[in-house]
C-alpha cells in the first residue's frame, strides 16, 4: 500500500483525474482498432512472409482479448456508480454499460483469424469457460443498469450478436483442436476390405471367382465447363482441388491412405502441367489453412450465412435506433461519438467479413459446381478491387548463404542485452529471398525430378518405398552417375551432408562466377526461363543449383524442426564463426569478397588437414567441403550431380516432415517445403499409403 501510495503521488491530481475519466474510453478504442487490424491482416499472412506482419498479428492478436476483458472489468468496477441520489441510473453510466456488450463482440473475434498457431486450437476449453464468465459478467451489468429506455432494448441486441459470435469462435477453435480434426475425418477402407466387398458382390451375383480380378476407380473429370476467363481463370485447379481435399485433411493430420486416393491423386497430377500442378497445390493448402486458422468451418455452412446476415441486419438496426435516439442529449458527446464509431465499424467489419466470403474459393467451387458460373463475373467486378492480385501463398524461396553470412558478418549492438533477451539470433540471421521472376525455374525443377522419380519407381518396382527412393539423402544420384567416391558426404548425419554440400556449392558456384545479369533468358508458357546461349545456359544451370543449396541451408538455420532431427543449428552456429577465421588463417589478410573467399578455400590441401586435424567439429566440415568441391572435378557434369543431389535431399527432408509441422509453416506465408511434401504425395511418393498386403491380386484401371 505505502509502495502504490508512493507511486500515485508521482502523477499530479489532474492526470490521475484525466486518466480515471478516458481510461475507459481508451481501452475501448484500442480494442475496436485491435479487431480492424486482424480483419485486414488475419488472413493476410497466408501469402505475406515477412516478419513485420507476424510481429504486428502475434501483439494484436495477444492484446485484443486482454483489452476486451480489462474494459468489461472497468465498467463492472464501476457498476456501483451508476445510481445517482434519487437512486435512478445515472445518465453518465448508462452509454457506458452499453460498450459491454460491443467488448463481447469484440472477445467473438474476426472470421479472419481465429488461432495464430496450432497451440491456440487447443485453449478451446479455456475460451469455453471465458464464453461463460464473461456472459455474465455483461448480463449483470445490462440488468444493474437496466431502465425501460429503448437503450437497454438496445443492449440486449448487441448482447445477443456478441454472445453468437463468442460462441461460434469457441466453436471453430474446437473444430479444429488437433484431436477433434483427426476425428472429423472418416476412416478410409484398406485394400482388402475393398477387395473382399467386391468379391461377395460378385458372388451373390452369381460369378466364380479367380485370384486376378479387375476393379474400377474413378478419377473425376472436371475440364467439361471450366474453361479460364478473367472471372475465373482457375476453375479446373479449383475443382481438382476440391476433389482431393479429404486426401489433402487426411494427410495433414497424419492418417494413413487409401490406394483408391494414390491412384486417382496420381492419374490427376500425370496431366497436369507445372503451372496447374502448383496452383492446384497452392488452392488446397488455403483450403487447410482456412480450417485451421480462420472460421471457416463456421462460415461455410448455412448457419454461417444465415448468422452473418442477421448479424448484418440486427447491427443495422441498433445503429437507425440509436441516431433516431432522443435521450442522446443527455449524455456526453464523446461517448455519444465513440458509441457511432463502435456501431459504424462494427457493422463495415461485418459487410467485409460477407465479402471476404463472397469472395472466397469455397463460393466459387460452390457456385462453378452447382453451375453456376455466370455469377462470379458479377462478384468479382463489383467487390473485387481491380488492382489487387489474388494470391494463395508468399511465393517466397528464403535463401541463406554461409560464405557470405560469415564474410560480412557485424556484431550486433548491445550484443550481451540482446543475447539475455534470447532474440540476437533472431536478429543477426535475416534470409533473403529468390527473386519472384526465378521461382517458377525451381518449381519446374522440383515438378520434373518428382515425376521422373514416380515414373522410375514403376519401373524398378520400388513403388512407394521412400527409403529406396530418398533415404539414400543423394547416394542413389551419385550411384546414378558412378560417383561412389563421393559417397561418404551423404552418409554423414543429414544436418552435416547440407552442411557440407552447401558449401562446396558455394565455392564450385564462385570459382567460374556467371553474373545474373549476364545470364540471358526467354520465358515460356509455363514460366520457367530458357537460356538463350550456352554461356547462359551454364550460368543458369548452376544459379538454380545455388538456389537449391541456399534453401536447404535456410530450412536448417531457421526451420530445424522441419528437418530430420540432428544437431545442425549448433552445428551452424559454430561453422559460421569460423568460417572466417578459416579463410584469414590461409590468406594472412581479412577477405569480404565470396569470389576471393571460394579461390581461396579451392586451394586447401584438404588431405593434409584432414590428417593432421582441425580445432574442432567447425573445421573439419570445412574441410570436407574443401575436399567435396575438389573431387567434384571441373567438368560441367558436377552441376548435373550437384542439382540432383540437392533435389533428393529436399524429397528426403520433406518426406521425413510431419502434416502437422506443415500446417504450423502456413501462417508464416507458406513454405516450398510443404509444396514439395504435398506434391510427393498426389504423385504416391509418402508413407501415409500403409496398405496391407492381400492375397487377391487387384489391377486398377483409370478411367
Amino acid at each position: 500500500m505505502f509502495i502504490k501510495k508512493r507511486l500515485m503521488e508521482l502523477f499530479p491530481p489532474r492526470w490521475r483525474n484525466l486518466w480515471t475519466e478516458w481510461q475507459l474510453r481508451v481501452l475501448i478504442l484500442l480494442s475496436l482498432t485491435s479487431q480492424i487490424i486482424l480483419v485486414i491482416l488475419g488472413n493476410r499472412r497466408k501469402y505475406i512472409s515477412g516478419p513485420w506482419i507476424r510481429l504486428i498479428v502475434w501483439s494484436t492478436y495477444l492484446l485484443a482479448d486482454s483489452i476486451a476483458i480489462m474494459a468489461v472489468g472497468i465498467i463492472s468496477n464501476d457498476i456501483g456508480e451508476v445510481y445517482n441520489d434519487n437512486g435512478l441510473v445515472d445518465t453518465k453510466y448508462e452509454l457506458i454499460t452499453f460498450w459491454a456488450a460491443f467488448s463481447l463482440l469484440h472477445l467473438g473475434g474476426t472470421d479472419t483469424i481465429t488461432a495464430y498457431s496450432l497451440e491456440d486450437n487447443e485453449l478451446w476449453k479455456r475460451h469455453s469457460l471465458g464464453v461463460v464468465i464473461q456472459a455474465i459478467a455483461t448480463v449483470y451489468i445490462w440488468l444493474t443498469a437496466w431502465t425501460s429506455s429503448r437503450l437497454s432494448l438496445l443492449f440486449a441486441l448487441m448482447f445477443f450478436v456478441g454472445l453468437v459470435k463468442y460462441c461460434e469462435r469457441v466453436w471453430v477453435l474446437f473444430l479444429a483442436s488437433e484431436k477433434r480434426f483427426r476425428d472429423s475425418i472418416p476412416d478410409t477402407p484398406t485394400n482388402d476390405s475393398k477387395i473382399m466387398e467386391k468379391c461377395k458382390l460378385k458372388l451373390f451375383e452369381g460369378y466364380h471367382l479367380t485370384t486376378h480380378q479387375v476393379f474400377e476407380v474413378q478419377v473425376p473429370d472436371h475440364s467439361a465447363g471450366t474453361t479460364s476467363n478473367e472471372s475465373n481463370p482457375h476453375a479446373y485447379e479449383l475443382l481438382m482441388a476440391y476433389s482431393l481435399h479429404e486426401m489433402v485433411k487426411r494427410l495433414f493430420a497424419d492418417l494413413i491412405l487409401g490406394f483408391q486416393d494414390r491412384d486417382a491423386s496420381r492419374e490427376i497430377f500425370k496431366r497436369l502441367s507445372v503451372q496447374r500442378a502448383f496452383n492446384v497445390i497452392e488452392i488446397e493448402l488455403g483450403f487447410i489453412y482456412d480450417l485451421l486458422y480462420t472460421k471457416a468451418k463456421a462460415i461455410y455452412s448455412p448457419w454461417g450465412i444465415a448468422r452473418r446476415i442477421v448479424g448484418i441486419l440486427i447491427i443495422f438496426t441498433v445503429l437507425v435506433l440509436f441516431v433516431t435516439l432522443k435521450e442522446r442529449h443527455h449524455h456526453s458527446k464523446i461517448d455519444i461519438i465513440i458509441t457511432l464509431v463502435l456501431l459504424v465499424v462494427a457493422l463495415l467489419l461485418e459487410l467485409y467479413a460477407f465479402r471476404e466470403l463472397l469472395l472466397s474459393d469455397q463460393t466459387a467451387h460452390w457456385l462453378i459446381k452447382h453451375e453456376k458460373p455466370t455469377f462470379l463475373p458479377v462478384i468479382n467486378s463489383t467487390l473485387r478491387c481491380k488492382w489487387h492480385k489474388r494470391r494463395r501463398w508468399s511465393n517466397s524461396i528464403s535463401q541463406f548463404s554461409l560464405l557470405s553470412f560469415s564474410l560480412g558478418k557485424a556484431p550486433l549492438p548491445y550484443y550481451g542485452i540482446l543475447k539475455m533477451s534470447g532474440i540476437d539470433e533472431m536478429l543477426e540471421i535475416q534470409p533473403y529471398d529468390i527473386p519472384q521472376q526465378d521461382i517458377p525455374d525451381i518449381k519446374y525443377l522440383i515438378f520434373c525430378e518428382i515425376k521422373d522419380i514416380r515414373d522410375w519407381a514403376e519401373v524398378s518396382n520400388y513403388d512407394t518405398d521412400l527409403i529406396a527412393l530418398y533415404g539414400h539423402r543423394g547416394g542413389r544420384t551419385l550411384e546414378r552417375y558412378k560417383r561412389g567416391d563421393l559417397a561418404w558426404s551423404v552418409e554423414k548425419g543429414f544436418d552435416q551432408s547440407i552442411l557440407i554440400w552447401h558449401l562446396a556449392t558455394e565455392i564450385c558456384y564462385f570459382q567460374d562466377y556467371i553474373k545474373p545479369d549476364e545470364i540471358k533468358t526467354w520465358i515460356d508458357g509455363e514460366g520457367k526461363r530458357n537460356p538463350k546461349d550456352e554461356r547462359s545456359a551454364i550460368g543458369l544451370l548452376r544459379q538454380r543449383c545455388n538456389y537449391l543449396s541456399r534453401y536447404m541451408l535456410y530450412l536448417l538455420v531457421r526451420c530445424p524442426s522441419m528437418l530430420p532431427i540432428g544437431m545442425g543449428h549448433i552445428k551452424f552456429r559454430d561453422i559460421y564463426t569460423e568460417v572466417g577465421e578459416f579463410i584469414e588463417e590461409h590468406t594472412g589478410k581479412s577477405v569480404g569478397d565470396e569470389e576471393e573467399a571460394s579461390k581461396t578455400l579451392s586451394k586447401v590441401k584438404t588431405d593434409i588437414m584432414l590428417t593432421v586435424g582441425g580445432k574442432g567439429r567447425s573445421n573439419n566440415l570445412i574441410f570436407y567441403a574443401c575436399k567435396l568441391a575438389s573431387s567434384l572435378g571441373p567438368g560441367e557434369e558436377k552441376w548435373d550431380i550437384i542439382k540432383n543431389v540437392w533435389l533428393e535431399m529436399l524429397g528426403h527432408a520433406a518426406s521425413q516432415c510431419k502434416g502437422r509441422l506443415h500446417a504450423q509453416q502456413l501462417r508464416r506465408g507458406g513454405e516450398l517445403l510443404t509444396h514439395v511434401w504435398l506434391l510427393m504425395a498426389h504423385f504416391g511418393l509418402t508413407d501415409h499409403f500403409q496398405i496391407s498386403h492381400s492375397h487377391a491380386i487387384a489391377e486398377v484401371i483409370l478411367r
